[in-house]
């Protein structure tokens, strides 16, 4: 089988596209219902012994494409004196015709108004998004004008950005290295660190293995340095679960650039 495709092209500064004639003008283009030239405008008859919903479906159709397409007032009157038409070729009183026209115009606007009060009486609230035991809460408001919109605090942006730090007693995650061998030591503090570092040399000076450090120091015999030379921030967070995440990240992150991590 050959398929032949033929451009359509404008004819007196017309051409048809589907159900629509599209006219170009000076300033705009005007659109109008087109029609195949071969449309019989043959529907249902009203006599049909078929039910009344399925004998008007194809006037109600025509109705509302005449209401919602974006045609010219003129083309609007154009259209209607056409449906009026067709109606009364297959057999149709023009009264059943008007009266579903007024039905479809009225609920048309009773739509347009009840969208516009829905609009007018909606309101927004934002529930921040911790797990998916948040919609327990949030599906109260299904029947309501209430609108929920969720917020996270994973973000990127928030977990990389600077945060206001307390530069004598920071808490977090700190680093520790030994002077002899330079490993390096991944730890977390929801106290200042500057306290757990204290608690590291304690644990040294008494000979208490009670840490990976000063485990390490004591067993291999090696020398730690003073604490501005020792002693790193890595990440200021507060204590909980996203500290340990970041411990982890860090242990990691230094693993793989080839330092001998401990925790």
């Amino acid at each position: 089988m050959n398929l032949e495709f033929k451009m359509t092209t404008e004819d007196n500064n017309k051409i048809h596209y589907l159900n629509l004639t599209l006219q170009r003008n000076n300033n705009n283009i005007e659109l109008s219902i087109y029609r195949n030239p071969t449309d019989t405008d043959t529907t249902i008859h009203f006599q049909s012994n078929r039910p009344h919903e399925q004998k008007i479906a194809a006037f109600r159709y025509y109705i509302n494409r005449m209401y919602t397409l974006p045609i010219t007032e003129n083309a609007r009157k154009e259209e209607w004196n056409t449906i009026v038409t067709m109606a009364i070729n297959n057999g149709y009183p023009k009264n059943i015709i008007y009266n579903l026209r007024k039905k479809l115009t009225n609920r048309k606007n009773y739509n347009e108004t009840q969208e516009q009060r829905k609009e007018q009486s909606k309101k927004w609230t934002t529930f921040t998004y911790f797990s998916p035991m948040i919609r327990r809460i949030t599906n109260l408001y299904k029947d309501t004008n209430i609108i929920i919109a969720f917020k996270t605090t994973n973000t990127i942006q928030q977990q990389l950005s600077i945060e206001n730090t307390n530069r004598t007693n920071p808490n977090g995650i700190y680093k520790l290295q030994c002077n002899t061998c330079n490993r390096v030591y991944i730890g977390q503090a929801g106290r200042s660190i500057n306290i757990r570092y204290k608690e590291h040399i304690r644990y040294i000076k008494y000979n208490n293995p009670q840490s990976a450090y000063a485990a390490h120091i004591l067993q291999n015999r090696h020398e730690y340095g003073p604490q501005e030379e020792t002693l790193h921030l890595l990440k200021h967070c507060h204590k909980g679960t996203w500290m340990t995440c970041w411990e982890n990240l860090y242990t990691g992150c230094f693993t793989t650039l080839g330092h001998n991590c401990r925790r």
